[in-house]
């Protein structure tokens, strides 16, 4: 039996094709999926889309990094791993299945940290820019686990300019900017929101017709380790 193994490796090939996720644009009759590693003090993880032991690993997602899919429309079994626990034996940080609809766009905020991991599933409407009007979209998310909620503002505005208020696993809308030659960056600053202590910024120089986010993660307070409170950029489409 063993020798007519290498002959069948073309349809298995084919069928993983097929039937799994992808680092590709979307395709018709695909969804796409943005994965997010927000997990304070975990290794990188391993993506496995299927409820197969794996024999090949898609990626590996380090923390503080993002990662687009294409995805087959409808139900995906996605487990991840923390690497190098990736043997059939090994048990995932995360084992889901997903509801992925055809022609949709999602987001898995994976987050809380190695003991006690956490999720937000989001399906997201990234705003369209018309040519004419030179714009990009922005929001804000809460990924620390165990943070009083955080304001955001733009340097030199008021506190809470831009969010007033963003508890853990909260998520803001798109806000357009401009994005012309006449801006050349925004700092957007994290605060604690009732006390308007900076605890994070990011400084985005302006791109055209474009969505981000920008995730708050880490941990609160001194004792946070390796794992401090900042922000870090993910593209949307």
């Amino acid at each position: 039996m063993k020798k007519g193994l290498p002959g069948r490796w073309p349809a298995v090939l084919l069928a993983a094709a097929l039937f799994s996720c992808t680092k590709t644009t979307p395709l018709s009759g695909s969804a796409s999926l943005t994965i997010v590693n927000a997990v304070a003090g975990s290794n990188p993880l391993t993506t496995n889309f299927s409820k197969e032991p794996a024999v090949d690993w898609y990626t590996k997602l380090s923390f503080g990094t993002f990662q687009e899919f294409s995805c087959p429309g409808g139900t995906t079994s996605l487990a991840l791993y923390q690497a190098p626990d990736t043997l059939a034996k090994s048990a995932p940080l995360y084992s889901l299945d997903l509801e992925l609809p055809v022609n949709t766009i999602h987001s898995l905020f994976l987050t809380g940290t190695t003991s006690h991991p956490d999720t937000l599933f989001t399906i997201d409407t990234p705003p369209f820019h018309a040519p004419a009007d030179s714009s990009m979209g922005v929001r804000f998310v809460n990924l620390s686990p165990g943070s009083a909620p955080v304001s955001v503002d733009i340097l030199g505005q008021a506190n809470g300019s831009e969010v007033g208020s963003l508890s853990y696993k909260s998520l803001s809308a798109f806000r357009n900017y401009a994005a012309t030659a006449a801006v050349s960056a925004y700092t957007f600053e994290f605060r604690d929101a009732a006390s308007g202590t900076l605890l994070a910024s990011y400084v985005l120089p302006p791109s055209p017709y474009r969505n981000y986010t920008i995730a708050f993660e880490g941990l609160p307070g001194p004792g946070a380790g390796a794992t401090p409170q900042g922000s870090y950029l993910i593209n949307n489409y």
